[in-house]
């Protein structure tokens, strides 16, 4: 998904990293369903006028669901906008149909302290800890002198509004395996974090987007893993990556949780990252379930570990707190009627101990084309 190099000033041509260029056709932002009114749109559509919006992660507080998501101002191509990208703010008090914006929460930095390029995707912990509320957003930053290299960071806040400026937490390391090169064509990775509390040890565990070296097939995307050594949550040790059953040519936005005694690891991978939009990339939701955090991890519905294709990107999980309830979000892929958008809240089923994603009855209706017979606006 982040593999563009910045287009020319033409905004027609984009460099693969690490291979040709291609042609990226222009078209006006503007006409777009995603970008106009938010009274044309869907119940729980995110959506932002003159933004993208993408990857979302969420919590509930006393009744009141907060979303963040990673935004750019439509000026820049949808390429381009990986470029620009910070997080932004929205909460909904009626159980997600309906987004109010809350504006920008989390931007680079300015001058040259890190990050003071862009904030990627990232996650968030709400938590009550020495009687008080405290909000820790785990975040992927980068650097303008460091190009691509991403690292990893942490952001806190007291009302989940105001967070102060990331302070980095875990850096790129070629320590237990871990490749950190684009010698694959693919940037380095080393983002999306995730935290999960392992109910066994009580110990903070962190999940995030990288790559490891295979004896057998050389560079492979993975699952990062850390474990932190201080209940702040500050200080964290490096483990091996998880080995997975199968390997795609990129991972990203990596979702552990733990439910029914068993640990559930969801991905979004591509196997043709290289491409220009989602359907020919082959981006797929994906799911493994194991017993211990470290595996063996297994496909999630047996002989697959399919859950949802390209029509959406990059969903996270959370859950409902005081309940054994979960759902999940993600983003409209750009051949959608709207494309850039956060989609509404899809619950999360349990048939035992298997997890049913309600995707294709949520967003069924999100993804109807739009025109005039439909008494919609044509993008």
């Amino acid at each position: 998904m982040r593999i563009f190099q910045k287009p020319d000033p033409g905004g027609s041509i984009m460099k693969l990293h690490g291979g040709p260029s291609i042609h990226i056709p222009d078209y006006d932002h503007s006409q777009t369903i995603a970008h106009q009114s938010p009274h044309l749109l869907p119940d729980g559509i995110y959506s932002v006028p003159g933004q993208y919006i993408w990857d979302s992660w969420i919590f509930e507080l006393d009744g009141v669901l907060h979303r963040y998501a990673l935004s750019a101002s439509i000026e820049y191509t949808p390429n381009e906008r990986h470029q620009h990208a910070f997080i932004r703010h929205a909460i909904s008090s009626d159980g997600g149909r309906s987004w109010q914006d809350m504006g920008p929460t989390i931007m680079a930095n300015q001058g040259e302290v890190w990050p003071d390029h862009v904030i990627w995707t990232s996650s968030i912990l709400a938590r009550s800890r020495e009687g008080r509320q405290e909000f820790l957003m785990l975040v992927t930053g980068r650097s303008r002198k460091e190009g691509w290299k991403q690292r990893i960071g942490i952001s806190r806040s007291l009302n989940g509004f105001n967070f102060c400026p990331p302070e980095m937490i875990l850096s790129p390391s070629e320590t237990l395996n871990y490749d950190i090169s684009d010698d694959d064509g693919i940037i380095m990775a080393w983002r999306d974090p995730n935290l999960l509390q392992d109910p066994q040890t009580g110990r903070w565990h962190m999940f995030f987007s990288a790559k490891k070296k295979d004896p057998a097939k050389g560079t492979v995307p993975t699952v990062g893993h850390a474990i932190a050594t201080d209940d702040g949550l500050s200080h964290w040790e490096l483990q091996p990556a998880l080995d997975l059953p199968n390997y795609y040519h990129q991972l990203e936005v990596p979702y552990m949780i733990h439910n029914k005694g068993r640990y559930y690891l969801f991905v979004s991978t591509q196997l043709h990252p290289e491409e220009p939009d989602n359907e020919e990339k082959e981006a797929v939701y994906r799911g493994y379930v194991a017993d211990s955090l470290t595996g063996p991890w297994k496909n999630l519905y047996g002989d697959t570990d399919w859950i949802y294709g390209h029509k959406i990107y990059a969903p996270t999980v959370f859950k409902y707190p005081g309940e054994d309830r979960y759902a999940a979000v993600a983003f409209f892929s750009e051949d959608t009627p709207y494309p850039l958008t956060g989609t509404p809240i899809v619950p999360v089923d349990w048939e035992g101990d298997t997890p049913r994603f309600a995707f294709e009855q949520i967003l069924e209706p999100c993804l109807t084309p739009i025109g005039p017979d439909a008494g919609g606006t044509t993008p």
